[in-house]
């Protein structure tokens, strides 16, 4: 069974002005590899090899990806990599959302990020570590899961203070 821990939408980790950018949904994507299967009437790619993703600010990196793309126009992925890493620029911010794991599901439709094995993900200097970690990109709600037996990790660094509230 897996130990849990959600954090809320006013994680500790994002303030509530700061999202992925959302507009990144809405840019094509763009994959690149050194293989690539493309079946045009069912919108599904599958692409080995030094894969590469990107999606206006979104960058995707492993060693497979499959892709496919519904009636509606949302894009969905699943990835596999000696690492798979995620990297977004977040929104209002000039921070960048950071993830890495062996595996990954995105849900393109919903904004659901799911990592998984030896999964990480960063904010900053902020860090979240566990088995599983779910993030989804419209309410900054992360949850992070460990095996059994295991244990989730969360690194809170202090905001900086303006100078002028330092004086």
């Amino acid at each position: 069974m897996y130990r849990q821990l959600v954090l809320p939408l006013v994680a500790i980790l994002l303030s509530s002005s700061v999202w992925a950018e959302k507009a990144d949904r809405d840019q094509p994507m763009n994959i690149t590899a050194d293989r690539c299967q493309m079946d045009q009437k069912t919108q599904t790619s599958i692409c080995t090899g030094n894969v590469v993703v990107v999606q206006g600010s979104m960058k995707i990196t492993g060693d497979k990806l499959v892709t496919k793309e519904d009636a509606n126009g949302a894009q969905y992925g699943q990835g596999w990599g000696s690492p798979s890493r995620f990297k977004t620029k977040l929104d209002n911010s000039p921070d960048w959302l950071e993830a890495e794991g062996l595996r990954f599901d995105y849900n393109g439709a919903t904004g659901i990020l799911k990592i998984m094995d030896k999964a990480w993900v960063r904010r900053g200097k902020d860090l979240v570590i566990g088995d599983v970690i779910i993030y989804d990109m419209n309410t900054e709600l992360y949850q992070a899961e460990s095996a059994k037996g295991g244990r989730v990790n969360i690194t809170i660094n202090p905001k900086k203070k303006a100078a002028s509230a330092v004086q």
